[in-house]
């Protein structure tokens, strides 16, 4: 993989359970801490540790309360999502949205996107104003047709050719970071030589 980029790039931030309990313990001498599932719905663990000990919340939504005074405030215990929405409300609402992902297919051989990934243009410029983005990602691929050298060139075209199309919609340059990478990392593998129609892309990630 080979990538070029102008323009900062901005730490991704995932703690919501954390800027929850800060939230609360604001309003007294209590915390409540909650664990909230990923985006893509899977959970981790976290330990609460306190002068009574420590406790383990490894199931979503599962939530624990605890004091600087007393310690723990009994056994964790699952709120639904319903209840931790509500009890986190500002706090959710401060959480950066997931990152959004496109794939813009282009014609055999070529930089030239098909009609119906330009269709998805306006999807894109959606994402990036929601999220106010200036961390747009944008990787070039090919099929596994043609040599090597030539493939990462096309890759390389392909990216820049979407980058051009951002552009011109206003998103400005320096957010963009283009990569490529000729028919490595294909979508669908196939052996050498193969047209793979799915394998000529061009990913856009928005975060």
């Amino acid at each position: 993989m080979e990538k070029r980029r102008a323009g900062p790039k901005l730490p991704a931030t995932l703690i919501v359970s954390l800027s929850a309990a800060l939230a609360l313990s604001a309003c007294g001498p209590t915390t409540q801490v909650i664990l909230l599932p990923n985006p893509d719905g899977k959970v981790g663990r976290i330990e609460v540790s306190d002068k009574r000990g420590t406790q383990t919340l490894d199931k979503p939504w599962q939530s624990t309360e605890t004091s600087v005074l007393t310690g723990a405030q009994g056994a964790p215990k699952v709120v639904g999502e319903k209840k931790a929405r509500t009890i986190f409300q500002h706090a959710l609402e401060a959480e950066p949205l997931a990152p959004a992902t496109f794939v813009i297919q282009f014609k055999s051989g070529s930089a030239d996107l098909t009609p119906d990934s330009l269709k998805q243009i306006p999807a894109v410029l959606a994402a990036v104003k929601i999220r106010q983005s200036t961390d747009i990602i944008v990787s070039g691929h090919t099929d596994s047709v043609g040599p090597d050298e030539y493939n990462r060139a096309l890759s390389l075209r392909r990216a820049k050719a979407v980058a051009n199309v951002l552009a011109a919609k206003g998103i400005p340059r320096g957010t963009i970071e283009l990569t490529y990478h000729g028919k490595g990392n294909p979508l669908i593998k196939t052996p050498d030589g193969v047209a793979e129609p799915r394998n000529r892309r061009v990913e856009i990630t928005v975060r």
